[in-house]
């Protein structure tokens, strides 16, 4: 049982599962777009600038090293300053769609002016930018998609099996964020989602 189920029961499941879910999910999106800003990802800076934030993610994570490591900062680099090269680009727009951040240009305009910035140096266009980091803009929204349910969401991932297409969540994200997310939200995690449509298969990565 991990620290969200048991933390969930002791307060008489005040929040249901796909709440706390929802949650997690909010403050890795923060975590996210601050780092994307280019704002520092220091401890006593970020306790500092946005206590809420520092706050949130410590209750729910345990520490804020550990926050950090769910929205995937490499806290090896935290600290350390400069303009993004081209591959940090391409690895915070994959991590933007991965964590169901908003793509629109006009957004991240104005809240990612760093990160756009740089896009648009590198690639040209904002829209550019986002294809070269293998995000197929087909299927970008982050609302779940009409009639997909359960059992479909399941028929889906074993289809995808069949035909031998990849079934790491990252790269499901990055082909169809819209199914990733709504499967990932409905079953708790990806990794649970696998497990359920496919018992016998090794785990692949949430």
């Amino acid at each position: 049982m991990d620290g969200c189920t048991r933390r969930c029961r002791r307060e008489g499941n005040t929040h249901s599962a796909e709440t706390l879910i929802v949650m997690r999910e909010a403050i890795i999106r923060k975590i996210v777009e601050r780092e994307v800003a280019n704002q520092s990802m220091l401890e006593p800076d970020v306790q500092r600038d946005d206590e809420l934030l520092y706050l949130a993610a410590t209750n729910e994570f345990g520490s804020w090293d550990t926050a950090m490591a769910y929205a995937g900062v490499n806290i090896r680099h935290v600290g350390q300053r400069g303009d993004l090269t081209m591959d940090q680009v391409k690895q915070q727009l994959r991590r933007l769609c991965t964590t169901g951040y908003d793509l629109g240009a006009q957004l991240n305009r104005s809240r990612q002016r760093a990160l756009y910035d740089a896009a648009l140096r590198y690639f040209g266009t904002w829209r550019g930018a986002l294809k070269a980091s293998g995000i197929n803009l087909e299927n970008v929204t982050a609302r779940k998609p009409k009639h997909l349910d359960r059992e479909t969401m399941l028929l889906w991932i074993r289809n995808r099996h069949a035909s031998r297409q990849p079934l790491s969540y990252t790269e499901v994200c990055l082909e169809n964020r819209a199914h990733a997310l709504a499967i990932r939200r409905e079953f708790g995690s990806w990794v649970k989602a696998i497990e359920e449509a496919l018992p016998s298969i090794d785990a692949v990565q949430d």
